[in-house]
This record gives C-alpha cells, sequence and structure tokens, in this order.
C-alpha cells in the first residue's frame, strides 16, 4: 500500500531518502514544515518500491523557480529596481527612491517590524504594479522567502470559489500566510458588506502575524472606502510611498518600441532605415 505525506508527518530527515534511479512517476507536492512554511516536494512513485518517497525540490531555492511561483504577472516577471526608470517622473524622487532601495536592501527589519508599503498615485499608468513587482523580485534575488501577488478583485473571485472548491480554498491559504503579499489595486473592490469581512480577515492575519505586505492603489488610505478597521490596520501596517500624478507606461512602451525596432532592423537591407527616437 502507498503511503501519503501525512504518513511521512513532518520529519525531513525520513523525507530525504536516496531512490532508486528508476522513475515511474512524478509529481509535485506542498505539505507544511515545522516552521510553519509551505514547501515544495517531488513525489517519486518508484516501480517495484512499495509506496511513494518525497524529497525536497532543489528548484526552491532558486530566485527565478520562486519568481514563477508567485503569482506576479509575466510581464513583470524580469521588473527589477536597477531597470526602474525613477528619472522619467521629471520631478525629485529622491525620498521614494530611498524608501524603495531601503525596502530591498533591509527587508528583514521591514520584516521584523511587520512593515509593508502603501503605494500610491490617483493617475493610472504611473508605475504602481511595477514598482511592486520590481521591490518583490529584489527581495527575492537576496532572500528565500515566499511572495505572492493578487489583485483584490481576483482575491475576492477566488473567495467566491472557495466556498466550493477545496484548491481555491488552498490557494487562498498560501496568499494569506505569504511573507510578501502584493496585494494590487485595493479600493476597487465593489462595495458590499462580505467584501469588508473578508478583506478584514485577510489583513487582520497578516496585521496580527507582522507578515509584509505591499499594497497599490488609485486611492490614497485616507480615502478608501473599507471598514474602518481595515483602514485603520493598514495605517499601522504600511509606509506611504506617494509616486508621482504622471503616467510613465505610454513613455516606456514608446522607448521599448523603438529599441525593439533599432535591433531587428540592424541587419534590415540597405536603405531600409532605423526609427529615430523622436518617431
Amino acid at each position: 500500500m502507498k503511503k501519503t505525506i501525512e504518513d511521512y508527518g513532518k520529519n525531513l530527515d525520513r523525507i530525504k531518502k536516496k531512490l532508486p534511479a528508476e522513475r515511474e512517476e512524478l509529481s509535485r507536492e506542498r505539505i507544511e514544515l515545522q516552521d510553519g512554511k509551505m514547501c515544495d516536494l517531488v513525489a517519486y512513485d518508484v516501480k517495484a518500491y512499495g509506496y511513494v518517497e518525497y524529497a525536497e525540490n532543489i528548484e526552491q531555492s532558486n530566485g527565478d523557480f520562486r519568481r514563477t511561483r508567485s503569482l506576479i504577472p509575466f510581464n513583470y516577471l524580469d521588473a527589477n529596481m536597477s531597470k526602474f526608470r525613477w528619472d522619467i517622473y521629471g520631478v525629485d524622487v529622491k525620498l521614494q527612491q530611498g524608501i524603495a532601495q531601503s525596502f530591498v536592501e533591509q527587508f528583514k527589519k521591514y520584516q521584523k517590524a511587520g512593515k509593508g508599503l502603501y503605494i500610491y498615485s490617483k493617475t493610472k499608468g504611473s508605475g504602481k504594479t511595477l514598482l511592486a513587482c520590481s521591490l518583490a523580485n529584489g527581495v527575492m534575488e537576496h532572500l528565500d522567502i515566499c511572495v505572492k501577488f493578487v489583485s483584490v478583485p481576483e482575491l475576492l473571485e477566488m473567495t467566491k470559489k472557495s466556498y466550493k472548491d477545496f484548491l481555491e480554498k488552498e490557494d487562498i491559504e498560501r496568499i494569506r500566510t505569504a511573507e510578501l503579499l502584493i496585494l494590487d489595486d485595493i479600493g476597487a473592490e465593489i462595495k458590499k458588506e462580505w467584501v469588508d469581512t473578508e478583506l478584514f480577515r485577510l489583513i487582520d492575519y497578516r496585521y496580527s502575524n507582522q507578515r509584509v505586505t505591499i499594497f497599490t492603489s488609485n486611492i490614497s488610505m485616507n480615502n478608501l472606502k473599507l471598514n474602518e478597521r481595515i483602514v485603520d490596520r493598514i495605517f499601522s501596517m504600511c509606509i506611504k510611498l506617494d509616486l508621482p500624478e504622471k503616467s510613465i507606461r505610454t513613455m516606456q512602451a514608446h522607448d521599448e518600441n523603438m529599441e525593439f525596432l533599432r535591433n531587428i532592423m540592424k541587419n534590415a537591407p540597405d536603405g531600409a532605415g532605423t526609427p529615430s527616437p523622436g518617431q
């Protein structure tokens, strides 16, 4: 009879056994370790071995692998602070830049204090989500921590599905307990009593357990139309990082498009021409 993960308990020494070379089936599972963290395991079902054996997934220590498991949108997987264009705002952003740099370089201090960031600008395309993902990727480059990204509307949709779907419930639990969570676009949710209840449950857990959260929003903390208990906790959990009221998305898109065209037209036939920055 095959043994399950529960049969092994939480003893990693028993899990880390060498297996015969012949592997019949390979799959991934997750268990909760002694410190309460969720860890990926590789399950080996070996022919004639008698039961399933588990070993830690060594990929988990790789920064690239952690990013893919973070649910950070594909467009932001390569975002990092070295690429973030502070100069494009055209105003003094030394304070914002200093806060962002300290978050990456001294994340353990933020973690110890249970402090996150509230990235705000009422202007769409001002770089809020880009900055949040750049910060998270920067932290993952230095530390082996669990990071999750979710927009608030998406989280609420997952919550509704979780009432009937156990897998959705597991996903929400991983989001709730992540060491660093990006809650994107808070304030965009529809005002309903159950929404306040679910958001309070999540935010109160993270507040009580000093889990670091990055919020992004088009609405200032003072103007959030949420239950007062939620807003109070966000104030306690976060350092404000206000971005300039300037859309940089179209400017960056133009620069990226020009760079793309210059690269692919290097080998173009004579006379094809190369686009100039002003085009």
